[in-house]
């Protein structure tokens, strides 16, 4: 059982990671709808989706672990 367990962990934090590339491109279809407003936009628009990839992997990160830790068991 702890194997399915490790599995469905890292099929949560796969799906945690999924979010934060969607994220990013919509951030990016933002920015293009948006090019015209200038380059401070497009710079929000990066910071915003460096931004919210670094948290998704970051929790996905800590899943992943604990996935670890429960298979070890």
């Amino acid at each position: 059982m702890a194997w399915v367990d490790s599995m469905r962990l890292r099929r949560r934090a796969d799906g945690i990671r999924m979010v934060g590339w969607i994220n990013l491109l919509l951030s990016v279809a933002w920015a293009v709808v948006h090019a015209s407003d200038g380059l401070g936009m497009m710079a929000l628009s990066g910071a915003w989706a460096a931004l919210v990839l670094a948290l998704v992997y970051g929790v996905a990160w800590v899943i992943d672990k604990h996935a670890e830790k429960v298979v070890r068991r």
